[in-house]
């Protein structure tokens, strides 16, 4: 009876280790928990998951049990000798008097800590052994037999297979966020969620948008100013004050053009208010370039000025390119026209017809002289947002 209770107990932590290291991706805890269940299990003294830098042969504990002082268990203090074996020999090894085994015979940490009865298994993924699953006891010999050598080497496989999902999580997390940093997250995440296995090219889609194109007047001549890590270091600090105000009004940054920035509103993501959001959002531009020429003022720096359009209206939305290179953009006359309300000169927020009648009631607009604008036969009616963009001086 007692032989079929063992058998159980032994079925109840692969069940309990299997269904834990699925359902959490907080692995250092989980792991923690089935060194635990191990420990008691097999009436081991303590326990460690240990992973080794392939490259340096540097041991790093990711889960510990048994050890009471949290300082300690962050470090292996178990025999280094019997990991570096197992890893190499890609065997288990089971000892049930280390002190008098002539594997470890004159080894300092088998002699210091008294160790008796170890086993230890590695930790295979992909076949490659990454580190090694090791319990010992320094008080009692012989507790361990064939049965738990069995027992580990079924709990370390499972180690193994979620510390590779892991790290394979952690790397898709970090390519995504890098990913993120050159292509905004609305396009991050409208690709992956329409991509597949050999699909490139996402297909066209009619978006209905506001446009707005943002320049800095004079740059070329500002930037014959600066070396070239001060006008890097310029437009970084520029930009992420812009990029911030963009974002926080659910803008998608479409692409750089050296000093000017093209963004929409509404696409990827549909939106009904995006003439709204792009307005408050010129608004907000204006007023953070107030701010950042106070700062240049003080630093003895020219100040600067900038011109910002918008035009409302459909525009096609899709991949553009290759299967080599592909890039997610925007295709009509109204990228060409914001373009091309941002380059008025002296600068200002100028916005379209079609802008203004999308607005709701509140924004205040000045007639501005018609201009002819891509696609139009004759010069179209253009507003300016009252709120102007500060002239060149």
């Amino acid at each position: 009876m007692e032989q079929d209770g063992d058998l159980r107990n032994r079925d109840r932590l692969l069940l309990e280790t299997a269904l834990d290291l699925g359902s959490s991706l907080k692995l250092d805890e989980v792991l923690s928990k089935v060194m635990a269940r191990v420990i008691d299990l097999m009436h081991a003294n303590r326990g460690y998951i240990v992973l080794v830098d392939k490259d340096t042969g540097e041991m790093s504990v990711v889960a510990a049990g048994g050890e009471t002082d949290l300082e300690k268990a962050k470090s292996f203090l178990g025999s280094k000798t019997v990991i570096k074996q197992v890893m190499s020999d890609r065997k288990a090894v089971v000892s049930t008097d280390a002190s008098l085994d002539d594997r470890f015979k004159g080894q300092q940490s088998v002699i210091l800590q008294n160790l008796r009865s170890i086993i230890a298994v590695p930790l295979v993924t992909k076949g490659e052994v990454i580190g090694a699953m090791y319990v010992d006891n320094p008080f009692r010999a012989a507790i361990f037999e064939e049965k738990d050598k069995e027992l580990f080497q079924a709990v370390a496989a499972l180690a193994a297979g979620a510390i590779d999902n892991a790290r394979a999580y952690t790397h898709l997390e970090f390519m995504k966020n890098l990913f993120e940093r050159y292509i905004n997250k609305q396009v991050t995440d409208y690709v992956l969620e329409r991509s597949s296995p050999g699909e490139y090219m996402l297909p066209g889609e009619h978006r209905e948008v506001t446009m707005l194109n943002s320049d800095i007047a004079g740059f070329s001549t500002l930037s014959h100013t600066m070396t070239p890590d001060e006008l890097i270091s310029f437009l970084n600090e520029y930009f992420s004050r812009m990029i911030d105000i963009v974002l926080d009004h659910g803008g998608n940054i479409d692409k750089f053009q050296g000093d000017g920035m093209l963004v929409v509103f509404g696409a990827p993501n549909p939106m009904g208010d995006h003439a709204a959001r792009a307005v408050r959002a010129a608004e907000a531009m204006v007023r953070e370039v107030d701010r950042f020429n106070l700062e240049l003022s003080a630093r003895g720096k020219p100040r600067i000025a900038v011109g910002i359009g918008l035009d409302s209206g459909e525009v096609v939305a899709g991949s553009v390119g290759s299967y080599k290179r592909t890039e997610f953009t925007l295709i009509g006359v109204r990228v060409n026209n914001s373009a091309y309300l941002s380059k008025v000169r002296p600068p200002r927020v100028l916005l379209s017809e079609t802008t203004k009648a999308a607005l709701p009631a509140g924004v205040t607009v000045i007639d501005y002289e018609p201009l002819l604008l891509k696609g139009a036969s004759e010069p179209q009616p253009i507003f300016q947002l009252e709120l102007e963009v500060p002239a060149e001086s």
